[in-house]
């Protein structure tokens, strides 16, 4: 080594310098570094499988919202089947109940027409027994007077036209 230019005691105290240097710097610099990065892929692991998990999450909260909306859905459309269900029921009441109603006024009318016609009858058979009497009566004064019944039936009828 001599040969060579090195002295071997000093080679020997720079190995022994590069030993320790690199010691000092593995366990100072390395372990450190290594540690820091088998620290650093595990958070990135442990951060893709939080993320796979919140992906799962999503999706079963995906399924979970449109199984609510499916079930909203079907219990709208139920809400309005009930709906238009007592819509045609109240529907066929009210007509039933106008139909009852129409019965009764058209009841009432028939009472009210039968009830003015025998009105109205009672009252021409006053005044048809009147005319009757009046007749009679001008019959009876006619052959007591000796006049002709032709002269009583025009009178009895400007009478009876006088009236009206």
């Amino acid at each position: 080594m001599e040969a060579l230019g090195l002295n071997p005691w000093l080679f020997l105290a720079q190995l022994l310098n590069f030993g320790v240097v690199v010691g000092l710097l593995w366990y100072l610099l390395y372990k450190p570094v290594l540690k820091m990065l088998n620290s650093r892929t595990e958070r990135i692991e442990q951060s893709l499988k939080d993320a796979e998990q919140v992906k799962l999450q999503l999706a079963n909260a995906k399924r979970d919202y449109d199984a609510e909306i499916a079930k909203a859905r079907q219990e709208a459309a139920k809400i309005v089947a009930q709906a238009q269900e007592r819509a045609k029921s109240q529907e066929s009441e009210i007509i039933a109940q106008a139909r009852r109603e129409a019965d009764k006024v058209r009841d009432e009318a028939r009472v009210s027409a039968v009830q003015e016609r025998d009105a109205l009858l009672r009252e021409a058979k006053g005044k048809i027994a009147e005319l009757v009497t009046l007749t009679a009566s001008q019959v009876l004064a006619s052959e007591l007077k000796s006049r002709g019944h032709d002269k009583l039936i025009a009178e009895s009828l400007a009478a009876l036209d006088r009236r009206n």
